[in-house]
């Protein structure tokens, strides 16, 4: 697993860096799987790149991700990083049981900054692991708010993912994936009258789709 970080040539002086999404390899050829929306709104500068499995390995210098294939409509991207990537995930079939224990991951809260020697300080860019379990099976059409509808369909998670975590993996505790990280459903109230509790819960995609394209595409998963 690793963040994707965007840079965005605004001008020849100027630059912006941040963490959009996560990745995770499904290859020792560095094939990964993401989601499509991390991807959107770029400008004729913008680059994706692969700084390393932060916060343990830093890749320098970064390496242009690139992309291999996608699935629009239900927001699923397969790109490629020309590493070596041994150690890698596995994506189950089929859906997991509803109460399944489960896991949600990705780099929420990253913190970037600019060294004495002119380059990027990472050190704040930190995987973040979250305990959880499944609700529930769910398709939901989310907007990415510049008018691009797609369909996320899976399963609901309890725990919503933070901003960063969009494509982190959702696997339970054999390392199994059963779905990415998508999206998070809209707000509804529980209230006794005198309080009211707000309450969100994560939507992961389904691996069968991931799995349904990297099949089409003929792209290696092992």
């Amino acid at each position: 697993m690793f963040p994707i970080f965007r840079l965005d040539k605004l001008s020849a002086t100027q630059s912006r860096v941040s963490v959009v999404g996560t990745g995770f390899f499904v290859s020792s050829n560095g094939n990964f799987i993401s989601v499509a929306h991390v991807f959107d709104n770029r400008i004729p500068d913008t680059q994706f790149l692969f700084f390393g499995y932060l916060p343990n390995k830093l890749q320098d210098p970064p390496l242009v991700i690139e992309e291999i294939s996608r699935d629009e409509q239900n927001d699923i991207f397969v790109g490629r990083v020309k590493i070596k990537s041994p150690e890698h995930l596995n994506l189950s079939k089929g859906l997991p049981n509803i109460g399944k224990t489960i896991c949600i991951a990705g780099y929420p809260l990253a913190t970037i900054s600019n060294n004495p020697q002119g380059g990027l300080e990472l050190g704040g860019v930190r995987r973040y692991f979250q305990p959880s379990f499944v609700l529930d099976y769910m398709s939901l059409a989310s907007n990415n708010g510049q008018g691009i509808i797609r369909n996320h369909d899976g399963f609901l998670v309890r725990d919503i993912g933070l901003f960063g975590m969009s494509g982190g993996p959702v696997f339970d505790t054999n390392g199994t994936v059963f779905g990415i990280q998508g999206s998070v459903t809209n707000p509804r109230v529980s209230t006794n009258g005198s309080r009211s509790i707000f309450v969100e819960n994560a939507l992961a995609i389904r691996s069968s789709l991931v799995l349904a394209l990297l099949k089409d595409k003929r792209i290696r998963t092992n």
